[in-house]
């Protein structure tokens, strides 16, 4: 997957509609939605969507066991958003798997992307594209969408709201089973390399699978909210969020300038970098 040398600078790009029937609205730099046929306008400035209110609780059915703590684990509730709203929520959040070893691999998402759907131009469920590839775009909230790329890498999302809405995972920051990440890393790897930097080990949708042993033979299609296997665990999500456009999209016609990848400011895990954009949050 190569990176993006440079950035051609976009002054006001429309922001995501957050959900069906809605249309898209830009005053200044501000962005705007508001429903087809309503004067109501929400303000959704990257400001503004910064901050996540998570709004789980505690139960029988969310608490698991992490490193010897009862920790929360993020239930229905939490998926059951837009896709642009989860790919923020996603960010802060610790994404877990429990090998078959039993131990625990785990890292913080600290990068997503999100893809909208039917009318998104780089969605693998475009215009209405229902495969079985596809098929986990499809189903509930919550549940993983594990494809495979050049026949050789995995990458992970997570459906959202909407149909045919997912969130790509575009890179963690390693805290649990570090040295086992590494190995597993060391694993997958087509011929002999140099010993990785720990913010190396998931800086990549492919590396995130690799990392953390995430096959999309086990793990596509699961429900996240119930797997005994694979799930993720309430997180730290008050981190500043850079907004930038999509990586490798492309093919994406006008949707590929679009504000659909966030991150965590400042953080050394992150894939690619967009200082215009971490410039502009610093100001705000």
């Amino acid at each position: 997957m190569a990176s993006v040398a440079k950035r051609k600078r976009t002054k006001v790009v429309n922001s995501p509609d957050e959900g069906q029937n809605c249309q898209r609205v830009t005053v200044g730099s501000t962005y705007f939605t508001k429903a087809s046929g309503s004067d109501e306008k929400k303000d959704v400035t990257p400001a503004k969507l910064s901050k996540v209110t998570l709004g789980t609780t505690l139960t029988s059915d969310n608490v698991v066991q992490g490193g010897g703590d009862v920790v929360e684990r993020l239930t229905a509730d939490f998926y059951n958003q837009s896709t642009v709203n989860l790919a923020k929520a996603l960010l802060g959040q610790k994404l877990v798997h429990r090998l078959s070893s039993g131990k625990r691999v785990a890292g913080i998402i600290v990068e997503t992307e999100a893809y909208c759907g039917l009318v998104d131009k780089a969605a693998h469920s475009y215009n209405g594209k229902r495969t079985a590839r596809t098929e986990a775009m499809f189903m509930k909230p919550g549940t993983a969408y594990v494809y495979s790329i050049y026949g050789l890498y995995c990458c992970m999302n997570i459906s959202s709201q909407g149909e045919g809405c997912a969130v790509l995972l575009r890179a963690i920051e390693p805290v649990e089973g570090k040295d086992q990440m590494r190995q597993l890393r060391t694993n997958s790897a087509k011929s002999p390399t140099k010993p990785l930097k720990e913010h190396q080990l998931g800086n990549g949708p492919s590396k995130i699978c690799m990392a953390l042993g995430i096959k999309k033979e086990e793990v596509n299609r699961l429900d996240l909210t119930v797997s005994k296997d694979v799930w993720l665990e309430k997180g730290d999500n008050s981190q500043p969020i850079v907004i930038s456009k999509r990586i490798n999209i492309s093919y994406g016609e006008d949707w590929v300038d679009k504000p659909l990848r966030f991150y965590l400011l400042d953080n050394k895990c992150v894939s690619v970098r967009d200082k215009e954009a971490e410039n502009l949050l610093r100001k705000l």
